[in-house]
């Protein structure tokens, strides 16, 4: 039985995870403005990045501690303080969660050597493609801790793969979201110059990326769940996991409301003001947009870390 402890930690997690790979990946395919550098224009300044990746790492070795602990115990039956060395062995090697939660362990500790060393090098390039790439199979590590690893054969393969996917994309979501967050944090209020042109060149370098995460999440959705009900699309309205499934489903469509009205409508205003050199209200528009859609997003993952635990049938 599941209590409110395990799905903060599921959530946080998910989170965590989402974030140590989705804001690399963001200065990885972001425009030269805003990737890490030292410029005070940039969007991701090197040092600020790495101490906060830094920090989401710690944390996150610090959640699957606590993961492996409970998880063992749990399916022991016997308490926390009770576990001994061969009850943990036995579930990292020989359960297929407990060897995930011990790659994601060993990467998120490598991550650390990694970031700590370029944060006591400062001057040397931030590792962008490294981190992001570590950072990555950690988050795709989640896979086995819900049902996505629970099938067989072939299908069980794809709803795999489909499941793996699905994190990759959402966590490259849930990071572009931060960025932008971080955008209007370290300049304030865009409404011209500078800061309102590195606004809308991190807005308009998200359009393909994002269009190709909501393509990737769509598909591996419908494959992830439909190998999960036998294509069945009953359960969505006969089980609790069906109905917080339509919950997420409303949740996501109501992001995509969001991106598309900054694609086709708010961004073009900014670039239109930018051209024009008219005072602009669109800023504070995105701002208020941005805000709301990241309240969505973590909604989501509230969502995601209950529906993991639940039967699609039941």
């Amino acid at each position: 039985m599941f209590s409110m402890l395990d799905y903060g930690l599921r959530l946080a997690q998910h989170l965590d995870l989402m974030l140590l790979f989705g804001l690399p990946l963001f200065a990885w395919y972001g425009p030269a403005a805003l990737t890490v550098s030292g410029d005070r224009c940039s969007l991701l300044p090197k040092r600020a990045l790495s101490l906060g990746l830094l920090i989401c790492a710690v944390l996150g070795l610090a959640l699957v501690s606590i993961e492996i602990a409970r998880n063992t115990a749990g399916i022991m039956g016997i308490a926390v303080s009770e576990l001994g060395r061969d009850d943990l062995a036995w579930y990292l090697f020989d359960v297929p969660a407990g060897f995930a939660g011990l790659t994601r362990a060993l990467l998120l500790v490598v991550l650390i050597a990694v970031l700590g060393w370029r944060l006591w090098r400062g001057e040397r390039p931030f590792p962008v493609r490294r981190v992001t790439v570590l950072a990555g199979v950690a988050l795709l590590s989640l896979a086995w801790n819900g049902h996505a690893a629970g099938g067989d054969g072939v299908s069980g393969a794809v709803r795999l793969v489909a499941g793996i996917a699905h994190l990759l994309a959402a966590g490259g979501w849930i990071g572009a979201i931060a960025a932008f967050l971080l955008l209007f944090l370290r300049h304030g209020k865009p409404a011209k110059g500078q800061g309102l042109y590195v606004l809308w060149q991190a807005l308009h370098s998200f359009s393909r990326p994002g269009t190709v995460f909501v393509g990737v999440l769509v598909v591996t959705g419908i494959l992830h769940y439909a190998d999960l009900t036998g294509w069945s699309i009953a359960p969505l309205f006969h089980s609790l996991h069906g109905n917080l499934m339509l919950f997420k489903l409303a949740l996501f469509a109501a992001m995509l409301g969001l991106a598309a009205l900054h694609r086709w409508w708010l961004v073009p205003r900014l670039e239109h003001d930018i051209h024009s050199g008219a005072p602009s209200h669109s800023a504070q528009h995105l701002r208020l947009s941005v805000i709301i859609e990241a309240t969505i997003a973590l909604l989501i993952l509230v969502s995601v870390a209950v529906l993991g635990t639940l039967s699609p049938h039941g």
